[in-house]
Parts: C-alpha cells; sequence; structure tokens
C-alpha cells in the first residue's frame, strides 16, 4: 500500500510540474517549417567539398519545449537521413542536442548557448571515434526568417578544427 500511495503522491508532483516553453524555447520553434537545404562536407581538412542538396523539415514537439529535424537527401546517389531533437534546459540553461544519422551509429550529444550579440546557437560534444576523441563544435546563425546556415567543426588529436559540414537552409514558401 506504500508503494501504492508514494506512487500516486509523484504523479500528482509530476503533473503538477509539467514544464511550459520558455522564451528560449520560442527560438527554436521559430526554425519550424520546411527547408531546401544545400550541404557541403569536408572529409579531412584541406579536402575538396562534396555538395548535396536536400530536404530539411522542421517541427515543434510537446507544446514547444522541442524541435525535432529530420534532413532527408542523397551523397553520391545513395540516399540519407539524419535525425535531430534540440531543446533548451530550464534547470542547466543550455541547448541540448541529440544528433543520429543513417551514414554513421554514433549518436552525438551536444550543448551549448545562444549569443545574442552574434544571433547564433554554438553547440559542442565531444565522441569517440577510431580511437580518438572528436571534438564537434556547431554554430547555427539564422540569417534572415527564411534563411539560416548550419555549420559544423571538426578536430581530433592533433589535427586543428577544420569546417567539416555548412547545411545552407531557404525556408520553402507555404
Amino acid at each position: 500500500m506504500k508503494a501504492i500511495a508514494t506512487l500516486v503522491a509523484v504523479s500528482a508532483l509530476a503533473a503538477a510540474t509539467t514544464a511550459s516553453a520558455a522564451p528560449e524555447h520560442t527560438r527554436l520553434v521559430a526554425m519550424s517549417g520546411t527547408w531546401d537545404v544545400e550541404m557541403t562536407l569536408w572529409l579531412r581538412p584541406g579536402g575538396e567539398g562534396l555538395t548535396t542538396k536536400g530536404t530539411s523539415t522542421i517541427r515543434p514537439l510537446l507544446g514547444g519545449l522541442f524541435v525535432e529535424e529530420q534532413i532527408d537527401g542523397a551523397l553520391n546517389g545513395v540516399p540519407f537521413t539524419t535525425l535531430a531533437w534540440t531543446g533548451f534546459n530550464t534547470v542547466t540553461h543550455q541547448y541540448e542536442a541529440t544528433r543520429i544519422s543513417s551514414t554513421t551509429s554514433i549518436r552525438i550529444a551536444e550543448t551549448g548557448g545562444f549569443d545574442e550579440r552574434a544571433n547564433q546557437f554554438e553547440l559542442k560534444a565531444d565522441y569517440r571515434q577510431s580511437g580518438e576523441t572528436w571534438h564537434q563544435r556547431t554554430v547555427i546563425q539564422p540569417t534572415t526568417a527564411d534563411a539560416m546556415i548550419a555549420t559544423s567543426y571538426l578536430s581530433f588529436g592533433n589535427v586543428p578544427e577544420w569546417k567539416a559540414v555548412e547545411i545552407k537552409y531557404t525556408r520553402r514558401a507555404k
């Protein structure tokens, strides 16, 4: 009986403390929509870029607490999908993103903030790949209400940071 009473109390507390969207969430929801994307990937520093086009769909989840992005495209004729979930943690005051892709088995978890002066998000992650710790820094800059650029920089070991991915977003007309 005591376990049931505890469960009821926890459920009541959870219902009473349901999260509501903060102003930082509005910044994420503003990116919702369908976008044409042009992606350029650099597989190594100084290497030639590979460019492809695709579609990004960004939609709010759970009353605007999170956004989900799905990017679909093809690289060298091979289809790929990338998924990301991003939210603002009102406890840590950080944006948090989780990214997965059909091109790798690595899940990337980034955290960071929004720089008001530069009008951009900057998120960072560390993850293991090929026996090394890789560092990723992603900068997302809305340039207008209908355009933004996301750039990911990578580094590992003694290899200095290089621009590895650039995605140019153009919002589709409704």
